[in-house]
């Protein structure tokens, strides 16, 4: 399987989980996952064959992280656990909905396959600008049929379980929060395109203007879906990128950011849908956050050690509502991804992940900050995955195939470059021929 295939493969993702509702249904995420098994597969047969090997270190400790959620998941499932283990509920299986573990295992092997074909590529640069312009003809797709539903006042949605969003402007995704997180990475996906190039502004804006063009468009796509989350987070994923991909003075940098905080912010103003929505914050009969994450909290107390299995969150939060929460509504998420994979796997395993996780993408991020020559590249990555921290938050949504794909991308690509920058000089092999764990 060649490196020009699996491009093509992860194009594919790109362009199609936003069209699959966000690729959260089952079926969904098994046609994700199709192309992405066969991709993986030809990459190992490749290597048997090959005198090259394409995946390092920590694409093996990707695959550990991933081998434990998925045994834990099936154990979950299993109705063998006794009864004071199940409390407060009476199930002879950890997980409140065994039926659903075989689509997260799923879904947890789509997630490192994408960030171990990723960590499988060669030359950052190039194959950061592929992933971006993919990323940005995703976007503007959306934006399309966006604008396109909006103008004909059709339903945006075919996503019949949700009803609440289906005429806001939000593509295919019926999320407003999901539908704002493509524009935000397309977004930075434009900035990084536009400041590629070397040249002066002149030269830049003559031959390569239509990137900020584009970046403006996603920009008011985004206003549009009056997101609050994924505002914060487009903002808070520019200031990064701004500080990070400026080269000079921090006076020059403050300057620019200064300017662009108050265009942005002006932005949100100039958005009466939105600026009403910001200032709703300040009802505490409007929102229901603090109260979803306070039942989250009473649940994760409940059953600190193993956790609910998927999809058994909202039986959890039901049962362990606070007072102020709306128990006529099904909570599905407690609106915060991490409060979401707590209650799902338990404190333990999720802390594991997390650690293990987190090593791995700190040790990649960190090889490349000492690097000015991969400046840009670190300012991207760094803006995407802040921008996904953010509003990671706010809304569990950020778990949709279609949302997170853009950060595993990322971080895929910081392990492939960090793999390569350290591999011994001394080595008769290629830079990326670290053998795989």
């Amino acid at each position: 399987m060649t490196a020009a295939t699996t491009r093509r493969v992860l194009i594919f993702e790109i362009l199609t989980a936003p069209v699959l509702l966000g690729g959260a249904r089952p079926w969904a995420i098994a046609l994700l996952s199709l192309p992405i098994a066969v991709a993986l597969v030809g990459h190992i047969l490749h290597q048997r064959t090959s005198a090259e090997r394409h995946f390092s270190n920590s694409s093996g400790v990707i695959f550990l992280i991933g081998g434990i959620a998925c045994v834990w998941l099936a154990l979950q499932a299993l109705p063998v656990w006794p009864s004071s283990m199940t409390l407060p509920f009476q199930t002879t299986s950890l997980s409140l909905a065994p039926s659903h573990a075989p689509d997260a295992v799923l879904y947890v092997l789509w997630l490192g396959a994408i960030i171990m074909l990723c960590a499988a590529q060669n030359d950052l640069k190039s194959q950061l600008t592929i992933i971006c312009r993919a990323i940005v003809a995703s976007a503007c797709l959306q934006a399309a049929i966006a604008t396109s539903l909006f103008a004909l006042n059709a339903p945006g949605t075919l996503w019949f379980v949700k009803t609440a969003h289906i005429n806001d402007f939000t593509g295919t995704y019926a999320n407003r929060n999901a539908f704002c997180a493509l524009m935000a990475a397309g977004f930075f996906a434009c900035l990084y395109l536009w400041q590629q190039p070397t040249g002066t502004i002149r030269d830049k804006l003559d031959r390569h203007g239509g990137w900020l063009a584009l970046a403006i468009v996603l920009l008011l796509s985004a206003l549009a879906s009056h997101s609050r989350a994924g505002i914060l987070a487009l903002i808070m994923g520019t200031i990064i990128y701004i500080w990070l991909a400026l080269p000079g003075r921090n006076g020059v940098k403050i300057l620019t950011l200064s300017a662009t905080i108050l265009a942005m912010t002006g932005a949100v103003f100039a958005t009466p849908a939105l600026s009403i929505r910001f200032a709703q914050l300040a009802r505490r009969d409007w929102l229901q956050r603090d109260d979803v994450w306070q039942s989250a909290i009473n649940a994760l107390m409940n059953r600190p050690f193993t956790g609910y299995g998927p999809n058994g969150i909202a039986a959890a939060l039901q049962y362990a509502a606070s007072p102020g929460l709306n128990t006529q509504a099904r909570w599905a998420s407690s609106h915060n991804l991490w409060l979401d994979g707590m209650l799902v796997l338990g404190l333990p395993v999720f802390l594991l992940i997390c650690g293990l996780t987190g090593y791995v993408i700190t040790s990649a991020l960190r090889n490349m900050a000492r690097q000015t020559k991969t400046r840009p590249q670190f300012a991207l990555i760094m803006a995407v995955l802040t921008a996904f921290l953010v509003q990671s938050l706010f809304d569990g949504v950020t778990a949709l195939p279609a949302v997170i794909l853009p950060a595993l991308l990322m971080v895929g690509l910081a392990i492939h470059h960090h793999q390569t920058s350290a591999a011994p000089a001394s080595s008769s092999q290629p830079a990326t021929s670290q053998p795989f764990a």
